[in-house]
């Protein structure tokens, strides 16, 4: 294809096909040895032509659609296979259905802690980083800081003052 090259409307015909060996899973240099075009060719088409873009992705969510249909029609058969494995004892199968079933760690590692030392150290954790985070709380402290600084230094002339003889 020519660098001036301006379509009217739609996609070429090497685009089309390009667009269906890449969603069948071929890379940019297979597709092009196919076409008739250079790598560099489909490597555009694939990263900066959003026509092509769109038109790619419209046929990828198809067949992913396609594969997304035929995993739902396995599904009930893959649940029977499941279900005589652990039926028959398999352990591996069961677990790994927890897994799959979003139950793995439920059991032991989501609970939360067992002694009152972790639970402890997990708030402080949890209010120190509250703290490290929420910019008022240092700010308002360095504040509170610097006023009873000043209060102290003002007290302190106020005595000397005092001390040396100058009263109201």
């Amino acid at each position: 294809m020519a660098k001036n090259y301006k379509r009217q409307q739609g996609l070429t015909i090497e685009q089309l096909n390009a667009i269906d060996l890449l969603v069948m899973g071929m890379t940019d240099q297979e597709v092009a040895d196919k076409v008739g075009v250079n790598r560099v060719t489909v490597t555009s088409w694939r990263l900066y032509d959003p026509y092509f873009q769109a038109e790619l992705n419209k046929r990828r969510k198809e067949v992913w659609g396609a594969s997304i249909d035929k995993m739902r029609s396995l599904i009930p058969k893959a649940l029977e296979t499941v279900e005589n494995a652990i039926k028959q004892g398999d352990v591996k199968t069961a677990l790994e259905f927890l897994k799959m079933a979003g139950m793995g760690d439920v059991f032991v590692g989501n609970i939360g802690e067992d002694e009152p030392e972790e639970i402890i150290e997990r708030l402080a954790k949890e209010k120190e980083n509250k703290a490290l985070f929420e910019p008022d709380t240092h700010s308002r402290e360095v504040y509170k800081e610097s006023v009873l600084d000043e209060l102290n230094e003002l007290a302190d002339r106020l005595l000397r003052l005092q001390q040396a003889g100058y009263s109201k």
